[in-house]
């Protein structure tokens, strides 16, 4: 029986665990087969002890033990049960086998792959001593059937403790196989996690290219179209092509425009139209409205707004951090500070939340870091980590804003 004979949890074994859901079915195997067979052997007896005679009460024991196992082993496989229903199904099959072992001594044998059922639906402890009342009620049974021997006591004895034994083995090699998924289903979401962060770090980086490329190159040179054809406009009105002059600085003049707005496309959405004190303000509104249990604050404060370049890093790093913080940390309020001057910008976010050990392994939340440090890093600032076990987390970014022009 799927259930009833081993633990459930060995029919959901990923592709990692085939090895270990090949030696589960093998063993579900033999203790079905076993059980047949004693069953067989059982009702041989039977017809042999009774001189040919049919003992009624022994077939129809037998009988009834092999429907209610056989319907509990096919209705738990296809549709799967409960662990109360398990437990009926147990006390029916025990109740079943008390009635045969009454009639027929060698039906006690058969208390051999019943060790085995009980120790698997049972707790640990209860297991035990219900194999220990079945060694002791086949002991018994042999007993009053043909006298107390010391083969009739050694034998359920041994099969007992073998039985123990091998259960806690099968029980050990489950707990590894549990731990197994739940490793591999760790490192599958750390992979995940990983992948997502790279492929938004690239996204970003790209971005940042690309607009970079397209102000010191398209834009740039449409401004310098324009005004040069502005300049020759001026320096003789009553040219006969001036109309046509006129006309392609206009041009030039849309196509930059065009490429300003691709350029202003290129940046995180929370820029689109506002300075990067009104973006981080979006940002912590956001957070706000996702996380109302939680405190955002935010308070900013600029001389001049950076680059593009620095305000879209800014813009992530604020993103990243408050969702980390609002996600893991657990905190009563989060305050975002974003000071600058004409030579740096500096953002803080800072939490009350359950804090880390720095220094520990981070499987998850570091790739987050990461990916942050990597922003930072990439346009020459600093990234600052401090967090305390119970005292919050100190994220602090700070960016030059001579990293490139003013903007477009």
């Amino acid at each position: 029986m799927t259930g009833p004979s081993l633990p459930r949890e060995s029919a959901e074994l990923p592709p990692e665990s085939a090895g270990v859901r090949a030696v589960f079915t093998q063993l579900q195997v033999a203790l079905h087969t076993l059980v047949a067979a004693l069953l067989a052997f059982t009702l041989v007896s039977a017809h042999r002890d009774t001189g040919g005679e049919l003992d009624h009460v022994a077939v129809a024991a037998a009988l009834g033990f092999t429907v209610v196992y056989l319907a509990g082993t096919v209705w738990d496989r296809l549709s799967g049960t409960g662990r109360t229903a398990r437990l009926w199904w147990l006390a029916a099959v025990l109740a079943l086998w008390s009635v045969l072992v009454v009639r027929v001594p060698e039906a006690a044998y058969l208390a051999f792959p019943l060790f085995f059922l009980a120790q698997f639906l049972l707790a640990v402890w209860a297991g035990i001593a219900a194999v220990a009342a079945l060694a002791t009620v086949a002991v018994v049974a042999l007993g009053m059937h043909g006298g107390f021997t010391p083969a009739g006591v050694v034998g359920p004895v041994v099969g007992a403790l073998v039985a123990v034994g091998l259960g806690t083995g099968v029980r050990a090699l489950d707990r590894e196989s549990r731990a197994r998924r739940e490793v591999i289903a760790e490192l599958v979401r750390t992979r995940s996690e990983l992948a997502r962060q790279q492929r938004e770090v690239g996204r970003e980086s790209e971005r940042a290219r690309l607009a970079g490329e397209i102000h010191d190159t398209v834009a740039q040179g449409l401004a310098s179209i324009g005004m040069l054809l502005h300049a020759v406009e001026r320096a003789d009105p009553s040219h006969p092509a001036v109309g046509q002059i006129r006309f392609a600085r206009e041009v030039a003049g849309e196509n930059l425009t065009e490429t300003r707005r691709l350029i202003a496309a290129l940046r995180p959405a929370p820029l689109d139209g506002v300075s990067l004190a009104g973006a981080l303000v979006r940002v912590v509104e956001r957070t706000r409205a996702e996380h109302p249990a939680v405190e955002v604050t935010a308070d900013c404060s600029l001389e001049l707004d950076p680059p593009a370049e620095v305000a879209a890093v800014l813009v992530r790093v604020a993103q990243e951090a408050l969702a980390n913080a609002v996600t893991h940390a657990s905190p009563s309020r989060v305050a975002l500070t974003l000071t600058g001057s004409s030579a740096a910008v500096a953002l803080e976010v800072r939490d009350d939340g359950r804090g880390f050990d720095i220094s520990a392994p981070r499987p998850t939340a570091s790739f987050g870091l990461d990916g942050m440090a990597r922003r930072v890093s990439g346009l020459g600032g600093e990234f600052d980590v401090s967090s305390e076990a119970g005292a919050g987390t100190t994220i602090r970014a700070v960016l030059p804003t001579a990293v490139g022009g003013s903007g477009i």
